[in-house]
């Protein structure tokens, strides 16, 4: 694991399109199964392109995703993560982030619930496991 990435409040996501193309979001991540793993939507991009393609990087940055020079850089391949396993994860990233899980995140999820939909947050994840 690293140390840097377990503390980091935001850590930049990079995900390749299908030509190649590098996409870095910011995403709050939590250690999980020896490895990294935050929740997003069943249909977001971010799950399309891992599924296309399981090459990923990491590496902490700022909450608009600005990376600093002398942030670390790890590879390594995503998995789409859902049922039990997405709920799990989802309870690593609540753990590190309550508060502002619990304003965000449930906030949404409640929004969601009253107007009839489904709860989205945490109903998928997905798992970053650092290359050796």
């Amino acid at each position: 694991m690293a140390a840097d990435i377990d503390s980091a409040k935001y850590v930049s996501f990079v995900s390749y399109k299908r030509d190649g193309t590098p996409v870095a979001l910011p995403v709050w991540i939590a250690p999980f199964e020896d490895g990294y793993a935050f929740t997003t939507d069943e249909d977001s991009w971010k799950v399309k392109r891992v599924r296309r393609n399981p090459a990923v990087t990491i590496q902490a940055c700022s909450v608009r995703g600005r990376v600093r020079a002398d942030a670390t850089l790890y590879s390594g391949t995503a998995e789409v993560l859902l049922g039990e396993r997405a709920l799990a994860a989802r309870d690593a990233v609540k753990s590190k982030y309550p508060l502002a899980y619990a304003l965000l995140i449930s906030w949404s999820d409640r929004r969601a619930a009253r107007k009839g939909g489904s709860p989205a947050a945490g109903a998928c994840a997905i798992k970053v496991t650092l290359a050796s």
